[in-house]
């Protein structure tokens, strides 16, 4: 059951030692070294304000400054029948202060100076003395053993602290282990998505942002060039900042420059252009690359229990630089291949297009309006691009087919259209060893299926056609039937469309039909000028 004495939830051993005296009933004191009291007891009514007395409060310090940093003073008579169970505390072997508990024995309750205390507070002595009689029961033989079980009390309260303090340390290094491990493991195992590498770098700074206590992270690169970056933005960034992020932008490139492009991390205090005052700590930790810094991971506005950068922060922010400086450079890579590969590829379907000089760039077209139909319809990027990719090799198969029939200006017999309908399978066969080519099969072996199972080669019908063919099938025919043919003219736009609309549900998916007469042909049109403009330096040359 608590005393009359009730103290507050205390941590330190001091605070939990002066908890249990009141529990026990005895009246406790804090001072510092010099006899300076910090605390009072918290007693309530004539006991609270005969306690709270001056007479009695200048009496303990007056005593307790005599101590003169006595690391274990002894037990303090005050006077008969009054003793003071004083308790060294000490942080680090210091001593910093004393605990002083106030002990009453029956005899204390009638000397003269309990009387004068009561008289100085202005209080009756008899009712004082009637409320302290339940616990006014010692003598000096129980107070020496009770300061004895209080020493105890503290040593073992003091090494109870000592535990926490290394199980609570313990804690925080197990978590900030767990915190790095967890975003290294993060990073390592998207890494491998070179082909969305902003995708990859946001989500690496919100990753950093939750395991670090910083308000704000942000990766930027030099403006106006992006060499060796494959991203086309100049910064990203992730948190809850006091400042807006353009502003952060702002002064971190000013620091960057004021630090000279630093290639090692660095901790700025007090930078200009930072909230509030000039900020708390800002990290700046380069990405590098073989050639030096390409770019820079900056934090700031620490928060939790310390505000100042730890080893943990730093060791944090070098382990994700070390991350993206790699990543930055195979990406890069990926992009040079990828590159190469598109281009390969454009100029292999531009060669099957120069079969016949009515196709000049048509495989190139029909890959631009396939990706835009795709886009349209809302398919993600990685589709789009593989889509576009289909559009490029989807007339691959002809070039198994012989010039004579491609370029032929009359109407072909029925052997060789025939042998036209043979190309989707023909490419199906030239590309199906090709790893590269696995999820384009379907839409270059389906691009001439009719929704309704009329068309070519397997006589597919509505939705068993592959979704990549049918949308490659609107792109092929809106086209062919767009250019000018060695047996026809090109049809006007309005003419194409009307017929569009008639074969809704026929030869085309009639859910396709809508978003594609919606789409921004504008680059198109450029397009086939371009080719038209080729074609007549070809026939000239």
């Amino acid at each position: 059951m608590s005393g009359p004495f009730q103290l507050g939830s205390k941590k330190d051993p001091g605070q939990r030692v002066r908890a249990r005296c009141s529990d026990l009933g005895l009246a406790v004191w804090r001072t510092n070294a010099a006899g300076l009291i910090l605390e009072e007891p918290f007693g309530e009514g004539l006991l609270g304000l005969w306690l709270r007395a001056g007479p009695l409060g200048r009496r303990i310090a007056s005593t307790t400054s005599k101590w003169d940093g006595d690391r274990e003073p002894d037990l303090h008579e005050l006077f008969t029948g009054c003793w003071l169970l004083p308790l060294a505390e000490r942080r680090r072997r210091r001593l910093v202060g004393y605990t002083v508990a106030l002990a009453f024995g029956p005899d204390g309750l009638q000397q003269p100076e309990f009387e004068e205390m009561c008289k100085a507070a202005q209080l009756q002595s008899a009712a004082v003395r009637r409320v302290m009689r339940t616990w006014a029961n010692h003598d000096k033989g129980s107070c020496t053993r009770l300061l004895q079980m209080l020493r105890w009390m503290y040593e073992d309260q003091r090494a109870i602290a000592e535990h926490e303090d290394a199980i609570e340390t313990f804690t925080d290094r197990l978590g900030n282990a767990y915190e790095t491990i967890d975003l290294l493991y993060a990073l390592g195992r998207s890494m491998n998505e070179l082909d969305e590498p902003e995708t990859f770098l946001q989500a690496s700074l919100e990753r950093l942002h939750e395991a670090a206590e910083f308000a704000w992270a942000m990766l930027v690169f030099p403006k106006g060039t992006h060499e060796g970056v494959p991203t086309r933005r100049d910064s990203f960034s992730a948190g809850r900042p006091t400042m807006p992020f353009d502003e952060i932008e702002k002064a971190s490139r000013e620091l960057i420059a004021k630090l000279g492009r630093p290639d090692t991390l660095t901790i700025c205090s007090d930078v200009e252009g930072f909230e509030p005052d000039g900020g708390p700590q800002v990290v700046v930790q380069p990405v590098l690359r073989e050639q030096g810094p390409i770019g820079w991971l900056l934090a700031g506005e620490k928060g939790g229990n310390d505000p100042q950068v730890s080893t943990y922060d730093t060791h944090l922010i070098e382990a994700a630089a070390g991350y993206l400086g790699p990543f930055l450079e195979n990406a890069e890579l990926y992009r040079e291949q990828k590159a190469l590969f598109v281009g390969m590829l454009k100029a292999l379907s531009a060669s099957i297009d120069a079969k016949d000089p009515y196709t000049c760039g048509h495989s190139a077209r029909v890959a631009h309006i396939s990706a835009c139909l795709a886009r349209k319809i809302g398919l993600d990027p990685r589709t789009v691009e593989r889509i576009h990719i289909a559009g490029l090799v989807h007339d691959i198969g002809k070039i198994g087919i012989p010039e004579h029939i491609l370029g032929k200006t009359s109407r072909l017999t029925d052997d060789e259209f025939d042998a036209i309908k043979r190309h989707p399978d023909i490419g199906h066969r030239i590309l199906r060893d090709l790893p590269q080519f696995d999820d384009v099969l379907p839409a270059v072996l389906h691009h001439h299926e009719r929704w309704d199972g009329r068309g070519y080669p397997k006589g597919l019908a509505g939705e068993d056609i592959p979704l990549a063919a049918r949308i490659m099938a609107l792109a092929d025919t809106f086209d062919a039937m767009s250019s000018t043919r060695a047996y026809r003219p090109a049809m006007s736009r309005d003419k194409v469309f009307a017929e569009f609309r008639r074969c809704s549900g026929t030869q085309f998916d009639p859910s396709l039909v809508d978003p594609f007469l919606s789409l921004n042909f504008a680059r198109y049109d450029e397009m086939v000028s371009e080719a038209r403009d080729l074609s007549t330096d070809l026939k000239a040359a």
